[in-house]
């Protein structure tokens, strides 16, 4: 939204030409701490992540999923590579 304060360099544009918030490579937000599972711009961040409850339902379920992401790589890569 035109009011939020996100930093320039955490901003991305999309197929249709919006401004959106870059994601890293896993396709998650690049503003998250991926070792703490916590934004690093809370103070700044975008009025829609603002809608977002933390600690709600969406946001257990979100991480769980992350979680389960990081475990299933982890577990693939040593059984390539024991």
């Amino acid at each position: 939204m035109p009011d939020d304060a996100v930093p320039g360099y955490l901003l991305d544009t999309d197929e249709a030409g919006r401004t959106v918030m870059a994601r890293n490579d896993e396709g998650w937000c690049a503003a998250i701490d991926p070792y703490h599972l916590r934004c690093t711009i809370y103070s700044q961040r975008p009025a829609i992540c603002r809608q977002f409850a933390m600690g709600g339902d969406d946001c257990r379920l979100v991480r769980q999923d992350y979680r389960r992401q990081q475990h299933d790589a982890s577990t693939i890569f040593s059984t390539l590579h024991p």
